[in-house]
């Protein structure tokens, strides 16, 4: 109980921080506009902190979505095993689904994501797709 509650603070305390410097970055932006300043080296470090801070939030949710439960579970709630075929509270026979989807890596945040996503669900950056010759 007190892992999720840790948890639950970091995440908290990361979504915070997110907030904040993106409301740094809105108004240092403006500030430049406003002067005629350059923006591009305003958005590129606060653009980095944010980037930091979507990944350390990833791995905490993706972290905490694994601790919500043992292992695969029936519709019914029941707990399953990877032997079983049929589940042993309600009896439906279990389909398991293949979680060995192709990974690539996520040439902004440097994450694995699946092949098949158009967006990193990390950074949000449109994941460049290979097309068949053809």
């Amino acid at each position: 109980m007190k892992k999720n509650t840790d948890q639950k603070q970091q995440i908290d305390e990361l979504t915070t921080a997110k907030s904040k410097l993106l409301i740094e970055l809105g108004q240092e932006v403006y500030m430049a506009y406003r002067l005629d300043d350059k923006i591009t080296p305003i958005v590129e470090e606060k653009g980095e902190a944010i980037r930091e801070l979507d990944v350390k939030l990833y791995d905490l949710l993706k972290e905490k979505g694994k601790t919500k439960s043992e292992g695969p579970t029936c519709s019914c709630g029941a707990l399953l095993t990877k032997d079983d075929l049929f589940c042993p509270e309600c009896g439906k026979k279990v389909k398991w689904v293949d979680n060995t989807a192709e990974m690539v890596v996520c040439q902004s945040c440097a994450k694995e994501v699946p092949a098949d996503a158009d967006f990193c669900p990390v950074c949000g950056m449109k994941m460049a797709k290979s097309r068949p010759n053809g």
